[in-house]
């Protein structure tokens, strides 16, 4: 015989909150009434002009203040003639465009190569080596 099987004990919790908070049931009007009141109220105090001047203060401060604290922690470290985070990241960035300048360089060389190739097969006499569409050598054989 099959037992049927418990679900797992998320989807229980899911299915029970779902319920709790229905709104057909007490739980749930309560819910949603608060809800409306807590959009209502947060509505009004993003539109007050005293309350955007607080934050907006505030968060110039603090950010004021992290300025402040890095340029202070970069300015120790080059008295103990250790990199600073911004000068590591400004020579990441320098090591990801030497990088990705390789890489350019190699692929145009490959070209340079291929062609060199040809031409020499074609100074000799003999025929050019035909490439197929991702540039290697074509063959006579069936794939």
């Amino acid at each position: 015989m099959a037992t049927k099987k418990e679900p797992k004990l998320l989807t229980r919790v899911v299915k029970g909150l779902g319920h709790w908070l229905g709104p057909e049931t007490p739980t749930g009007k309560a819910f949603v009434a608060a809800e409306k009141g807590m959009t209502k109220a947060f509505d009004r105090l993003g539109r007050n002009e005293r309350y955007l001047d607080l934050v907006g203060g505030t968060l110039n401060r603090a950010l004021r203040a992290r300025k402040a604290y890095v340029e202070a922690q970069e300015n120790w470290l080059h008295l103990l003639r250790l990199p600073t985070s911004t000068e590591m990241d400004d020579l990441r960035e320098e090591v990801r465009d030497v990088r990705n300048q390789i890489e350019a360089l190699s692929s145009q060389l490959e070209l340079v190569i291929d062609a060199l190739e040809k031409n020499r097969a074609l100074a000799q006499g003999g025929e050019a080596p035909r490439t197929n569409a991702t540039g290697s050598a074509a063959t006579d054989r069936p794939s």
